[in-house]
């Protein structure tokens, strides 16, 4: 039994559990808009080993809405080079930047510790005065219609019983929010037996680039640049046998773990590379199993799951930080919106309808990827034929094909999400020329504002819903725009025009308008782009009212 109830108005509309790169995210949402919310987690400190090192450029866009993507682009390497070895005298260079993708911001992969990307969350919700309440464990929930009753434990035995109106398990893959709810975790372990190291390496490696050493007789390793806690991160891996009596460890429960020596992973580390190189000062060594599972559902009633808590898969591609760090955003303004009696409450229903195909889908490529890769990266003799004559000549063709590319990036980067039949978009008249289609994310590009070039999300994606009107602004009666700002306080309007009046976004070319549906002078376009980047609702012409209405329902 709880201790007491809170009344109504000491409530607290969102209870988050996890002080990961996920729960960070979510609080600054919350934060943002003035929801009322608290953050808690159960260790002692955030991890001072960096899991993820990729973030990638949809992750980085939303982030800058808040003003944090370019500050973390600051602490990374946005132009990072693949050097392969294969056991020719010069390796195989492949560049991971200047993909050529002209609809973002940031058209690269972004090198950076998990470490960093947790510290710029932090120091914003620090700027706002929010705390990470640290040691603070939830022990158990129980919901209602009016809330959530929960129990918090500190390191010191002391319990508190708060209630707030949503909970959001962001705690891991062994999340205990998932447990209390009885959500089940549907998957597996892969077989294989990692091991990383964060070490010193002496030897003839150049720096400042990420090596992939298939050059010995035996295995892949893998050679990540890295600034903190030393200079490279090492990922190598063996077949696990039943008789390595190791028990499957997820790479989250790795971190309590120090059961490497240092000489089994020069061992590997020889293996992969045929020798000359040294590994030394470890500041982390650890085994561990990866795993792919994903939550059977990511809401039950008042509670929600997010992140490693709702899905969990293989590395590759470096998706899954920024596929938390996109649930948190999906999940934050939906909440806040509700909370704030701005949007149904059926506008939560979204959150799952998006975000759980999302982490299928991902689960589902990443789980053929890495067979492929663990194939390539056997110690077979087959393998490494087809790594020194296949691989190390195609791939290094292919990545410097504009249109490979540029497919691959788009993927990686998570560009293409969209969320078309979604509940939470709608469709009006269509235009009648091709145009971004609603539930689809709003691109990018350089445009000007009483003659500064800015960037166009920039100046509509923000904590608020923006009203973007294309095309002449002569097409849209002024008292029915000054009626839908008046109407709706938490809706920004701009106009993207070709022939600027003050204060609009002035398109430098007829492409970026195009997309938009506006091909001719005559041709205008509305659309209601949400808080995460996603056009929510499109129209064609300039009457108004439906989309007044549309936005005054959520």
């Amino acid at each position: 039994m709880m201790h007491h109830r809170f009344q109504s108005e000491e409530m607290l509309d969102v209870l988050v559990v996890g002080a990961g790169p996920t729960g960070l995210a979510l609080a600054a949402q919350l934060c943002a808009f003035g929801a009322r919310f608290r953050l808690v987690d159960k260790s002692l400190d955030r991890a001072q080993e960096s899991r993820a090192l990729a973030v990638q450029a949809r992750t980085l866009e939303l982030l800058e809405s808040l003003g944090l993507g370019a500050k973390l682009v600051s602490r990374g390497n946005p132009s990072a080079r693949v050097l392969l070895h294969f056991g020719q005298e010069r390796p195989a260079e492949v560049r991971l930047g200047d993909f050529g993708a002209e609809d973002t911001r940031f058209p690269f992969v972004l090198f950076v510790p998990q470490t960093e990307t947790e510290a710029v969350l932090g120091e914003y919700l620090d700027a706002h005065d929010i705390p990470i309440e640290r040691e603070v464990e939830l022990t158990a929930l129980r919901q209602s219609a009016n809330g959530v009753d929960c129990r918090l434990r500190r390191r010191d035995g002391r319990e508190e019983a708060v209630t707030a109106r949503y909970v959001v398990g962001c705690d891991g893959a062994h999340s205990t929010v998932r447990k209390l709810v009885g959500v089940p975790f549907q998957g597996e372990a892969y077989l294989q037996d990692f091991l990383l190291g964060d070490v010193e390496v002496e030897g003839a490696l150049e720096p400042d680039a990420l090596h992939a050493f298939a050059a010995g007789p035996q295995g892949v390793a893998l050679f990540f640049p890295l600034r903190v806690p030393a200079t490279w991160r090492i990922i190598t891996f063996a077949e696990a046998t039943a008789e390595s009596g190791r028990r499957p460890v997820h790479a989250a429960e790795a971190l309590k773990m120090n059961s490497l020596p240092l000489e089994e992973l020069q061992a590997a580390v020889d293996g992969a590379t045929g020798g000359g190189l040294r590994v030394h000062s470890p500041a982390w060594l650890t085994h561990f199993k990866l795993h792919h599972r994903q939550a059977r559902h990511y809401r039950v009633d008042r509670v929600f799951l997010a992140g490693d808590a709702a899905h969990i898969h293989s590395p590759v591609g470096g998706q899954g930080m920024n596929t938390g760090i996109q649930d948190a955003w999906n999940l934050g303004w939906k909440l806040a919106f509700v909370c704030r009696r701005l949007a149904e409450k059926t506008l939560l229903d979204s959150y799952e309808a998006e975000r759980w195909p999302v982490g299928r889908f991902l689960l589902r490529t990443t789980d053929r990827a890495f067979g492929v890769l663990v194939r390539l990266m056997s110690a077979g003799r087959a393998a490494r034929w087809v790594r020194r004559n296949v691989v190390a000549r195609v791939l290094p063709r292919v990545m410097q094909s504009e249109r490979w590319r540029a497919k691959a990036f788009r993927f990686v980067a998570e560009l293409d999400i969209h969320y078309r039949g979604s509940p939470a978009v709608a469709e009006g008249e269509p235009p009648a020329h091709s145009a971004l289609r609603p539930g689809e994310r709003l691109p990018d590009a350089r445009v000007t504002c009483d003659g500064r070039e800015i960037w166009l999300q920039q100046e509509v994606v923000g904590a608020h819903l923006a009203v973007l009107l294309c095309g002449d602004r002569g097409s849209w009666d002024a008292a029915q725009v000054e009626a839908l700002r008046d109407a709706a306080g938490h809706v920004v309007v701009r106009h993207l025009v070709h022939v600027p009046s003050p204060g609009d976004l002035v398109a430098p070319t007829g492409r970026l308008l195009a997309r938009f549906g506006v091909v001719d002078e005559t041709d205008s376009a509305q659309y209601v782009v949400r808080p995460d980047g996603y056009i929510a609702y499109r129209s064609a012409g300039s009457d108004l009212r439906l989309l007044r209405e549309r936005l005054l329902t959520g």
